[in-house]
């Protein structure tokens, strides 16, 4: 009897999960909805917790050696019901080490020793890093505590450290004396309540997933060398002339571009302040962000504007630059314009921080995002250019305003970025060719269907032989319009920023994003979040038949594919004219063949289903023409 009330209640309990949602939720997924800190309306539930770490990092740069050495003190404060036995760091810079897994061929000459821990404490006790209690496996530091650390206590860690800069500059490095430095300090991993400790190795191309820490910074350089970083200056008095704090002033009450510092302020000596030791020590304090990078350089031109997002409060947006890098002379005002975008129209909500820092490489292409900062290449053209800052700076919402795991889910950012950075590409884009959102089309449809597209919810560390490129940016962004058209631009981004507020400062996983749209739009999504999001497939819509019956026309359409997208039929006539029918991507929810009618007294010469915004990989099963 008891087995049969068992059964019944394991069927009972079956038939309510299938209730809670028809998508694919993996296991580890599904203990945290059964614990309760998450809900199947995608809110946050009062039983949700997230870890957060505060840091004081002392670190000093020797350019003439090519060496950063640092230490830290840290606070982490576990929040979660657990006991955590072990702590986990990050050493990025292990990447370089050899042995250790990378994504990309980097070649033995630029290998090295990693980070260096030159000593450790925790609770005031010295650790042997070399003991049985710290293991140290490709990118992470695991060492198992004395004592396990409870719920709602905190650790107290103190750890030195320093590496070389390797000679192949992933992400950051030295850049002929110019440096970006990320990655770059031993960094406590998220521990989590979907999969505990994150132990994904760092190999390259999967990027953030970080807590929202807090930092005290204490920069020393040479005296000649400027300093930017995440957070902001506590002591530009000590650091800075007079003629450059007037002009970071005026930046900051200035909708036109403030030229801060010069190749001439550099030559002149008008820059920093020297003393007898020849260094100085930059202080910032950075609260409440996933990470912190920060620009050392003894040359770099330093524009900047200010933009008002939010009554009373200005956000300085800022570009630093060499001399010679001359299509870098506009990207203040890109930045300004990014900000400004994204703060009033989408997302529509104010950026967070104090500033926005561009920073270039040098290079022809390419970026990498950090909280207020941005490594970025040198496109020639202007909308190359313009795209880049805008994709990047869009990285301030998804992932840093919310803590998303581009780890394992890098479309939930690179996606984001590659939609919003539209409108902006296309103002600054002369060419005759596509546009920008006809490009990302036109990509995506190129590998749609092939093996090297792969479901996004799978993990994005997976996507390493190529697949990257399509399921971090080009599918998700198609996707991300798909949708913005089946719901309309006012309920999109309602929904989006519903999300966005919801998960901010926290770490959405992707069913948080399916159901808090779900909850917001009023309707299970599940019929267009599968094909797009979890199966294998491909879009492709065909023309089956048209029938015209004297002005009634009745034109027969089929989803060959398993992916849907929105219906754009063009009727063109004998006379020259053409007449544009749609119809909503809804309209394939339950049926793989419709049915649009429409009435014209006009002789059709041909029917075109499909537009270049439309993915579709067969076009030719788009055509019908009707013979004379």
């Amino acid at each position: 009897m008891i087995r049969l009330l068992l059964i019944a209640f394991l069927i009972f309990a079956a038939n309510i999960y299938s209730q809670k949602s028809s998508l694919f939720i993996p296991l580890e997924v599904q203990a945290a909805y059964e614990n309760g800190t998450r809900t199947y309306d995608g809110t946050v539930s009062n039983k949700y917790w997230i870890n957060q770490t505060d840091y004081k990092i002392n670190a000093e740069l020797f350019p003439d050696s090519n060496l950063l050495v640092g230490d830290t003190k840290i606070i982490y404060n576990n929040y979660s019901p657990d006991s955590l036995r072990n702590i986990v760091f990050r050493l990025y810079q292990n990447i370089f080490k050899p042995g250790s897994v990378r994504d990309w061929n980097v070649p033995d000459s630029y290998l090295g020793e990693g980070i260096k821990i030159t000593s450790l404490k925790i609770m005031g006790n010295i650790i042997d890093v070399n003991s049985s209690k710290v293991s140290t496996a490709g990118t992470n530091l695991k060492i198992a505590l004395e004592k396990p650390l409870c719920p709602n206590e905190n650790l107290e860690i103190e750890i030195s450290w320093e590496f070389n800069f390797s000679k192949f500059p992933m992400r950051m490095g030295n850049y002929a004396g110019d440096y970006f430095i990320a990655y770059w300090y031993p960094q406590i991993a998220v521990y989590d309540d979907v999969n505990d400790w994150d132990e994904l190795q760092y190999s390259g191309t999967a990027e953030f997933y970080n807590d929202f820490n807090n930092y005290e910074l204490n920069f020393k350089v040479p005296s000649n060398y400027v300093v930017w970083s995440t957070g902001d200056l506590l002591n530009s008095k000590d650091v800075f002339q007079n003629n450059i704090i007037e002009k970071i002033i005026e930046a900051k009450k200035s909708d036109k571009t403030v030229n801060i510092i010069t190749a001439l302020d550099y030559k002149n000596g008008k820059v920093t302040n020297s003393n007898s030791s020849g260094k100085n020590i930059w202080k910032f304090e950075a609260k409440k962000v996933p990470d912190v990078a920060w620009v050392a350089s003894n040359n770099y031109n330093w524009d900047a504007s200010s933009v008002e997002v939010e009554e009373g409060r200005r956000v300085l947006t800022a570009a630093i630059y060499p001399d010679s890098i001359k299509q870098y002379r506009n990207s203040a005002k890109y930045a300004n314009e990014t900000i400004k975008y994204m703060s009033e129209v989408s997302p529509g909500i104010p950026y967070p921080w104090s500033h926005t820092t561009a920073f270039t490489n040098k290079a022809k292409s390419g970026g990498m995002e950090f909280p207020m900062m941005q490594n970025n290449g040198a496109p020639k053209t202007e909308s190359g250019n313009a795209g880049l800052i805008f994709h990047e700076i869009s990285h301030s919402y998804l992932p840093f305003y919310m803590g998303t795991d581009e780890r394992r889910a890098a479309w939930m950012d690179e996606g984001w970025a590659s939609l919003l950075s539209q409108n902006i590409v296309d103002k600054y884009d002369t060419s005759s060719g596509p546009k920008y959102y006809e490009r990302r089309v036109s990509d995506y449809v190129r590998i749609a269907g092939t093996l090297q597209d792969m479901p996004m919810i799978l993990p994005s560390y997976m996507m390493t032989h190529g697949e990257s490129r399509n399921n971090f940016y080009n599918r998700p962004n198609v996707a991300y319009e798909e949708l913005r058209q089946l719901l309309g631009d006012e309920l999109f981004h309602k929904a989006l920023r519903e999300y966005m507020n919801r998960w901010h400062e926290k770490h959405p996983i992707a069913y948080d994003f399916f159901f808090t749209f779900n909850e917001v739009v009023g309707e299970d999504l599940s019929w267009f979040w599968k094909p797009w999001f979890f199966e294998l497939g491909y879009p492709d819509l065909a023309i089956d038949d048209i029938k015209v019956d004297g002005e009634n026309i009745a034109i027969s359409l089929s989803k060959v594919g398993n992916i849907p997208t929105r219906v754009e039929i063009t009727i063109l006539y004998e006379d020259g004219t053409f007449e544009v029918l749609n119809a909503s991507v809804s309209a394939w929810k339950e049926k793989s063949k419709i049915e649009v009618k429409h009435k014209s007294n006009k002789k059709i010469k041909s029917v075109k289903l499909g537009s270049t915004t439309i993915p579709d990989v067969n076009r030719e099963n788009n055509v019908f023409v009707f013979s004379k």
